[in-house]
């Protein structure tokens, strides 16, 4: 019923409501997987997520390799026209998401106490109680390039199926930043003040993802829809090249940022 009401075509010409549409779906995933799964709600809500956003966003990505096709001299300048929708699309969805898991993280702070979200501060080496480790300028770039890879390949697999990984990434950052936030006795405050200090570098990687997520979905769609080694078809491959090399400038951006500037402040 729900992706009856999101319509991918709406979505595209107003990308920016994809942050309400984060929001409103989290909840939802939240309240259903705490509702069946409460014992599992951390992995439980963002498969009940995945299950909203994938149909819309499936279309969405078709329309995007349709765009591709059509006859036109390559310029990087017009493939980030043709594709700016999207990425902000992706974009919006990723801030409504980690918002609403940081802000269930900061007032109802039990969750974390009993383990819900645990799984989420898992994936960054955090047991409840415990603090977060030291920064290392290779490690990360390392650990980045892989979540990258697993964002392309799942693209490339699933399309729009990416979006669970996605959805699971920007719940880690929202856990944990609600997470630090909660050893503090103004926790709100503490928390906005890291975010403005943090976005840099999480924009930077998230934004790696979604170029990875993009190329992956629209070189699916080509491989699927087109005779390969035809003319559409290497528009979309060259479209989808850029978009990765795009992606890996971003991600080597993400990991400088986060280990030698975010410290400075």
């Amino acid at each position: 019923m729900l992706e009856n009401i999101l319509k991918p075509d709406w979505l595209e010409r107003t990308p920016r409501y994809a942050f309400l549409i984060g929001i409103v779906y989290s909840i939802i995933a939240i309240l259903a997987a705490y509702w069946v799964f409460p014992k599992s709600q951390g992995i439980a809500s963002i498969a009940f997520l995945s299950l909203l956003l994938v149909p819309s966003l499936a279309k969405i990505i078709a329309i995007e390799e349709i765009q591709d096709t059509k006859s036109r001299k390559f310029s990087i300048r017009k493939i980030f026209q043709d594709h700016n929708d999207v990425l902000q699309v992706y974009l919006m969805l990723f801030l409504g998401i980690f918002l609403t898991y940081a802000l269930f993280s900061l007032q109802f702070p039990n969750l974390l106490i009993q383990g819900i979200f645990s799984n989420q501060l898992k994936i960054i080496g955090i047991n409840v109680g415990q603090a977060v480790g030291g920064l290392n300028f290779w490690s990360i770039l390392t650990n980045n390039l892989k979540i990258f890879i697993i964002f392309l390949v799942l693209s490339l697999v699933f399309g729009a199926g990416s979006i669970l990984f996605l959805a699971w990434n920007a719940s880690v950052w929202g856990v944990v930043f609600g997470y630090m936030a909660t050893h503090y006795v103004n926790a709100f405050d503490t928390f906005f003040g890291t975010f403005l200090k943090v976005t840099p570098h999480m924009l930077l990687e998230a934004g790696a993802y979604f170029f990875a997520i993009v190329a992956g979905g629209i070189m699916s769609q080509a491989v699927l829809r087109e005779s390969i080694g035809s003319k559409k078809f290497n528009y979309v491959m060259k479209d989808g090249f850029v978009f990765l090399t795009v992606g890996a400038i971003l991600l080597f951006l993400g990991a400088f940022v986060e280990v030698y500037i975010y410290v400075l402040f």
